[in-house]
């Protein structure tokens, strides 16, 4: 329950975009490049499922053997424009 004194969060939902895919290919690639010993990227969530309305935001999540070496060293993810919050 939101109390009196606090903002109220607004979730928008819009109807499906055909370029989510096409967003999602081209962070894809900038993580891919980021971190080449991933096992897998993916798109999940809302966004990934065809003719779903959704949140406008790209759901993704990359794979590694090892998430300790990522945080380790995450500037190059930071060279692609992401931040890292532990």
């Amino acid at each position: 329950m939101v109390g009196v004194d606090e903002p109220v969060r607004v979730v928008e939902v819009v109807a499906y975009d055909p370029t989510w895919p096409e967003q999602f290919e081209t962070e894809r690639q900038l993580l891919a490049d980021a971190l080449p010993q991933a096992v897998s990227i993916e798109h999940i969530g809302s966004t990934s499922v065809p003719g779903l309305a959704a949140k406008p935001i790209i759901d993704i999540i990359a794979v590694v053997p090892d998430v300790k070496e990522v945080a380790a060293d995450v500037s190059a993810l930071e060279r692609h424009g992401y931040v890292f919050r532990p």
